[in-house]
């Protein structure tokens, strides 16, 4: 039988609105499609305000932050509240860029469901990168933090859950954590979110160690890597 968590995706078959960077863009809604998720990712702003209020569950990454998605990010995340809709936050990278600081404020004001900072990240948003932080952020935000890492946590600023484990070949990978967020995302449609986080964080894990087995080199290992997520939600 399915894990549980995936059986639940399959059933649903969530629809996750995604604005993310050109790079990861075909990995993510590959990884999206094979745990069962119907994934979109137009940015242009009246349109992806318009699939945000018809999805089930909306990702907003800064990986890629130019005019247009910037635009995007904020009409989506503005129609996610509007709506109720469940949304994630990976405010990537704006320890390096000011300006993506300032605008990953800007989008905290619309009330995220999960924050997912890695550690400098966090750092930027707070001026700390501890777990003391993160809780002190996801009181403050009014939602969940899933800080990144080796050394994992999910909290919510009273619950604490450390998500111990991490793989080297994710590490060295590209658009691995953009994609951890999108299936956060997209569990976030089905259940809470502290679970949402903590079970996306468990599953690329085991999809990781399969995945390690029959790719030798990055490639092979990305596709091993979406192979095993769709067979995690086929069967044990």
């Amino acid at each position: 039988m399915p894990i549980e968590p995936l059986a639940a995706i399959r059933t649903r078959r969530p629809k996750v609105h995604a604005i993310i960077g050109g790079v990861t863009t075909a990995f993510v809604t590959d990884v999206l499609a094979a745990i069962g998720a119907a994934p979109t990712v137009t940015f242009e702003a009246p349109e992806a305000a318009h699939m945000t209020a018809t999805a089930d569950a909306l990702l907003v990454n800064l990986a890629q932050s130019d005019a247009a998605r910037r635009k995007g990010a904020q009409a989506a995340a503005q129609a996610a509240r509007r709506a109720g809709i469940p949304w994630l936050f990976d405010p990537a990278m704006i320890h390096r860029s000011p300006p993506r600081l300032i605008f990953a404020r800007r989008l905290m004001a619309l009330g995220p469901t999960i924050i997912k900072p890695n550690r400098a990240e966090l750092a930027a948003l707070t001026g700390a990168a501890t777990e003391q932080a993160a809780g002190l952020l996801a009181i403050q935000a009014g939602g969940v933090v899933f800080l990144t890492g080796p050394k994992a946590v999910v909290t919510d600023g009273r619950e604490v859950v450390h998500a111990l484990g991490s793989h080297p070949r994710l590490a060295a990978g590209v658009g691995y954590g953009c994609a951890l967020g999108a299936v956060a995302t997209a569990f976030l449609a089905v259940m809470p979110p502290m679970q949402a986080a903590i079970t996306a964080h468990r599953l690329f894990l085991r999809a990781a160690e399969r995945a390690a087995v029959r790719g030798r080199g990055p490639a092979s290992f990305r596709i091993a890597f979406i192979d095993s997520l769709h067979e995690l939600g086929e069967g044990p």
